[in-house]
């Protein structure tokens, strides 16, 4: 089964956790997202792709009978093993289909993009995201793609939404977090007990940067200085999420 704790650290990122700033408005915007199209229709068969633990599972509902979880690691337990460039599914077999954190990841992402259209039935609706201004964690070349280059690597579906995400105000805060973490790892490698010990100063700091970064964008948004940091936000989304439909 999915790993419960990390699939809800996921969809209710915590201000004591490390990746806060990247994963707390891509969770309100696909819970925000997938209510609003439930008010409008019911989504039977879901595809979840690069699923992991599912952390978004619980907003479709049970009215989603057929929840299927695509993902290429084994370890994660999914209903079927397999890639986004080559779908193990028949034509038009999903009428919702998330792709969340994934495009930057895939081999050929073009490839990924048409196999997607080809699964879905025609109205479904799509949520696809993948990071923009955030560091790189993989071994592995990633893909990066922004505003003018989206409707073209999605273009045999309708794009309803481009949402660009908490940007350059943030990232130094993000970066900051990733740095602590990884010492802490590494701390716990040398001597398991340091890792144990630092875990929960980390935690605090972790607090205190997720908040300053808060605050500039709310200053961003709102007050005398938003449209300068507005302005400056916009600059560097840290993800973005494309909200498609199949024609």
């Amino acid at each position: 089964m999915p790993d419960a704790r990390e699939s809800s650290r996921r969809a209710r990122p915590r201000v004591w956790h490390h990746d806060y700033l990247h994963l707390r408005p891509l969770s309100r915007e696909l819970e925000r997202g997938i209510a609003a199209a439930r008010s409008e229709r019911s989504f039977h068969a879901v595809l979840d792709i690069g699923s992991g633990g599912s952390p978004y599972r619980a907003w479709f509902g049970n009215a989603a009978r057929y929840y299927v979880r695509l993902d290429a690691d084994a370890a994660h337990r999914p209903t079927a093993v397999g890639r986004a460039e080559a779908l193990p599914f028949r034509d038009a077999t999903f009428d919702a289909i998330l792709f969340t954190q994934v495009w930057g990841l895939v081999s050929d992402p073009r490839r990924a993009a048409i196999e997607i259209e080809r699964v879905a039935r025609p109205g479904a609706r799509l949520w696809l995201s993948g990071p923009a201004g955030w560091p790189y964690d993989s071994a592995a070349p990633e893909h990066r793609f922004g505003v003018p280059d989206l409707p073209a690597l999605f273009s045999g579906l309708e794009i309803l939404e481009i949402i660009p995400q908490w940007g350059m105000l943030v990232v130094p805060f993000a970066v900051l977090n990733l740095v602590v973490r990884e010492a802490v790892i590494a701390a716990g490698r040398r001597v398991s007990a340091a890792g144990r010990v630092l875990a929960w100063p980390a935690a605090a700091l972790y607090v205190l940067s997720n908040l300053a970064g808060r605050i500039l964008v709310l200053l961003a948004q709102r007050g005398p200085v938003a449209p300068f940091l507005g302005y400056l936000d916009r600059r560097m989304p840290t993800n973005f999420v494309v909200v498609a439909r199949k024609r």
